[in-house]
């Protein structure tokens, strides 16, 4: 507040709407001399001068905010006027050419006049920047004062909006849902009022509640369902921030994706996934994971859904792992497509996505890394010698943020299998490895990846693989035990396609990967062969 014996400060308002309005009626109850304002039509060359022709003490143009510079630049310069505008993202530079610019913007709702004049002189926060006769307009209104630099002033606005217009946005969807019940929304207000008062306690974080909060995602499902549909994408993004907030980490997503009674968490921190996963099984839940290299298919989707048969929260990662390419491989160019992803996971009943970063991952250069010996030294060990000593660490590095689990992999890469049942078994991991059985294409080819890789020529000539295997069965089936007769079976049709690079066709044990003598027992035909870009492996279990 201005004493009597300081001389009147004085102020000219350019664009008396609500904010200006506001701002003189707030200024000359401190004390403010108040000029006449400018509005649309007047001519505003001279409004940074008193009516005796001196400079008045501070010109705000209330405008638009798209407006502001225009209406600065037409404004001729005073040496002694501040010229200041009232808009939250807009900095100083739009005050160009005036010497003393400031910016001096309410941190209060002003939805008239009179109600303004109240708010701003109620104790406000003022977000300034600019010349000091800004923080002297705070101190006459009885306010306070936050210095937001130019270069923050944008972030700044956009927590403002989130706090004021969002809210709002909310308490009206809040009153349609409420409606669509028969509850009037003046029975939730007492709800709210006690929520912000729980906020400026405790912080938001030690404040929030419900059902996201305490991981009740059956609860979310009843809610989603009960929606209408144009209101669930509000309620879903809201849930993912509360998921966040709650957990401290990622950015997580919750979705429905049209789907009545479903939902996905996505995140991007380990130890959010790491605490999603504790927090079912402290609920009692089972938990099913499936480990992913993404770029989805209907082989993934047959993990997911097994896992959904067998267990009561789905896990899967999405995460194209470095340490299990070679440098001459093709980790740039591998398949990525995560929305995608999202989506075939939730429709085969996945709830959580983890998809980190290489760098959450491995925030650093990994001193250690795990090998599996014997059942990695073969087949594709012996072509690819760095690969299952990156697939064995990613594995691992994954089963311990899953924790105890039922673990998901398909036969396709079977000696990966091997190399990862061997793991879970010397390591004494809390994990049960399922593998599930291949799937194909109509014309036998497995599902892989890696078949984006291949030309329409190359895609059929690819079908040799299933049926170099289909010989080799045929050969065991019919009495055959000698192992190098069908290996050079099922190396002879490959050959035959002139499109296919072989690289091996073996047949092994089962358990083991160990080439036997003579042909008993559980037995796997493993072929790998190159087809242009794409290198593609299959394989076929036979019992003898």
């Amino acid at each position: 507040m201005q004493t009597n014996s300081e001389q009147a400060k004085s102020l000219r308002v350019i664009g008396p709407g609500r904010a200006g309005t506001s701002l003189a009626r707030a200024l000359a109850e401190a004390g403010w001399r108040v000029l006449p304002p400018l509005g649309r039509g007047d001519d505003v060359r001279a409004a940074a001068c008193d009516v005796d022709g001196e400079g008045v003490d501070l010109l705000v143009i209330a405008t638009p905010d798209g407006t502001i510079g225009a209406v600065a630049a037409a404004v001729e310069p005073v040496d002694r006027t501040v010229v200041a505008h009232l808009a939250g993202s807009v900095g100083l530079d739009v005050l160009l050419p005036h010497r003393r610019r400031a910016v001096i913007h309410p941190l209060v709702g002003l939805p008239d006049a009179d109600t303004g004049a109240r708010a701003l002189r109620g104790g406000a926060w003022f977000a300034v920047t600019g010349d000091e006769l800004a923080h002297r307009v705070v101190h006459d209104l009885g306010g306070r004062s936050l210095q937001v630099a130019d270069g923050d002033r944008v972030a700044y606005h956009a927590a403002a909006c989130i706090a004021s217009n969002h809210l709002v946005a909310l308490l009206g969807q809040a009153e349609r849902v409420a409606a669509s019940a028969g509850v009037p929304l003046d029975a939730l207000l007492d709800l709210v009022r006690a929520t912000v008062d729980n906020v400026a306690t405790l912080g938001p974080a030690a404040a929030l509640t419900g059902p996201v909060a305490r991981r009740d995602w059956a609860t979310v499902d009843r809610h989603l369902a009960a929606l209408d549909a144009s209101e669930r994408p509000a309620y879903e993004a809201m849930a993912a921030a509360a998921h966040r907030l709650s957990s401290g980490e990622g950015r997580p997503r919750v979705t429905s994706r049209g789907k009545v009674g479903g939902h996905i968490a996505v995140v991007d921190r380990v130890e959010a996934f790491r605490k999603e996963l504790e927090a079912a099984r402290a609920a009692g839940r089972t938990v099913g994971f499936v480990p992913t290299m993404g770029y989805l298919h209907e082989g993934h989707a047959s993990l997911i859904r097994r896992a959904a048969a067998e267990c009561d929260v789905v896990a899967v990662s999405v995460f194209v792992n470095p340490l299990q390419f070679a440098p001459t491989e093709d980790l740039g160019a591998y398949p990525r497509d995560l929305e995608r992803d999202v989506a075939l996971a939730e429709d085969c009943g996945a709830h959580l996505v983890l998809s980190p970063s290489t760098e959450e991952m491995y925030p650093e250069a990994m001193a250690t890394t795990v090998s599996v010996g014997s059942v990695s030294e073969g087949l594709e060990g012996a072509l690819r010698p760095t690969h299952f000593a990156g697939v064995a660490t990613v594995v691992t590095k994954l089963l311990a943020l899953a924790g105890p689990c039922r673990a998901y992999f398909g036969e396709k890469d079977f000696q990966q299998l091997a190399v990862i049942r061997r793991l879970v078994r010397d390591l004494s991991f809390p994990v049960e490895v399922v593998g599930v059985a291949t799937v194909r294409e109509p014309d036998g080819l497995a599902m892989s990846s890696r078949n984006v890789y291949l030309t329409d020529e190359e895609r059929v000539a690819a079908t040799v693989l299933h049926r170099a295997l289909g010989e080799g069965v045929r050969l065991v089936e019919g009495g055959e035990r000698d192992p190098a007769v069908v290996r050079d079976v099922m190396r002879a049709v490959i050959e035959a396609e002139p499109r296919a690079a072989i690289d091996y066709a073996e047949v092994v044990r089962a358990d083991d990967l160990s080439a036997p003598d003579t042909l008993s027992g559980e037995l796997r035909l493993l072929v790998a062969a190159r087809f242009g870009r794409a290198r593609l492996i299959d394989n076929r279990g036979v019992t003898i």
